[in-house]
């Protein structure tokens, strides 16, 4: 049996062969890259790299090490592509376009009065023009078509969570992230004049409102709940209803647009209640003093492939504020990830970490550089 030091000393020697190969290999892979990029050549070759794992674990003698080896293999792979990725990011600059945030158009889904139109008001000032929509996706049909400028809809909520209809959206209609607005939400119970909580047998709201008031609606079992498009909607079909066994859940200037009493006040159960809402455009924009990044990726179908694009982001040192997975509607149970960092399309570390994720990806799009308020 070996003693300790000379396995030390024997694997100090191999370390220093194995250093000078490293070295030498990355200095291929840069001359690979380089040529690549002067032949305006795909980059990034996922069938070329299997074949090179595939070959040196064929190279392997001892079956046992077979699995260390692919995990060696594809970790030096991996380290290549990083490596890579920075001779692209001297190439990439972002063309981001000055907001047109003066005399614009807002769409947003619900009536006056609903939390949309609340959180537009927030960030950009009430006496703004605007659009109000039936459903979400009629906010970015009315962009598409050109009768908006920019849309404001809710992404997600502090006890409920996300609003997944429109992270489904914004990748579908290619739209970009020009602003976030967070917006304290109250729920209250409406209702006719006069009406007290013991006449209520039926509430309605947006799903997300019953949700925030679930403990209360759990003490008020009496009370049958029913989804509604729009919260400030709810409060408008009980206005006309005048029935007085019908309440909405809502907030208090839309009790004060279609004339209902705030039967109860703050019935949501968390009183940190907060929604989340995202300001979108077509373009690509530059917001002074942008502070947070969103892309949306996808990523190959194996074990890692995620936890190398989380691995880039700790290596930049970037802080995640998010994570979101949703699923490819045409690839069952495979799934599209929309991710939030700090950070600015300026800073030469971003924009070489997304290079770098963009090589372990294999689709990486830029939702938006922008300021939350």
């Amino acid at each position: 049996m070996k003693d300790l030091l000379q396995c030390r000393q024997e694997i100090d020697e191999i370390d220093e062969q194995l250093i000078q190969l490293f070295e030498k290999r990355m200095s291929v892979a840069k001359d690979v890259v380089m040529y690549k990029i002067d032949k305006d050549m795909p980059i990034f070759q996922s069938d070329r790299e299997k074949q090179v794992i595939e070959k040196n674990i064929n190279r392997i003698q001892n079956e046992q090490l077979k699995k260390y080896a692919h995990f060696f293999i594809q970790d030096m792979m991996n380290i290549s592509k990083s490596y890579q990725a920075t001779f692209l990011s001297q190439n990439v600059f972002y063309d981001l376009k000055e907001p047109g945030f003066k005399n614009c158009i807002i769409g947003y889904q619900g009536v006056p009065g609903s939390f949309s139109e609340q959180a537009l008001e927030s960030f950009f000032d009430e006496h703004i023009d605007r659009k109000n929509y039936h459903d979400f996706e009629d906010v970015f049909i009315a962009l598409k078509d050109g009768d908006i400028d920019y849309g404001v809809v809710p992404i997600e909520n502090s006890s409920t969570g996300a609003i997944n209809d429109n992270y489904d959206l914004i990748r579908d209609y290619g739209f970009y992230i020009v602003g976030e607005q967070s917006l304290s939400i109250a729920q209250h119970l409406l209702g006719i004049k006069g009406t007290s909580v013991q006449e209520i047998t039926d509430v309605y709201s947006h799903p997300q409102g019953i949700l925030q008031c679930k403990d209360f609606l759990h003490q008020h079992s009496y009370i049958q709940p029913h989804e509604y498009v729009n919260t400030a909607l709810s409060a408008q079909y009980v206005s006309c209803q005048n029935d007085k066994t019908k309440a909405a859940i809502a907030s208090k200037k839309a009790a004060k647009l279609y004339g209902l009493d705030v039967i109860k006040e703050n019935i949501h159960h968390l009183k940190t209640n907060t929604t989340r809402f995202i300001v979108f455009g077509k373009e690509l924009e530059k917001m002074k003093d942008a502070s947070y990044v969103s892309i949306v990726f996808t990523t190959k179908h194996e074990v890692g492939a995620l936890y190398q694009v989380m691995k880039i982001i700790n290596d930049y040192q970037i802080n995640m504020a998010r994570i979101e997975s949703r699923p490819l509607k045409e690839t069952p149970w495979k799934y599209y990830f929309y991710v939030d960092f700090e950070g600015n399309l300026n800073q030469t570390s971003i924009v070489n970490a997304i290079e770098d994720m963009k090589a372990h990806t294999n689709t990486l799009r830029v939702l938006g550089n922008y300021i939350k308020k």
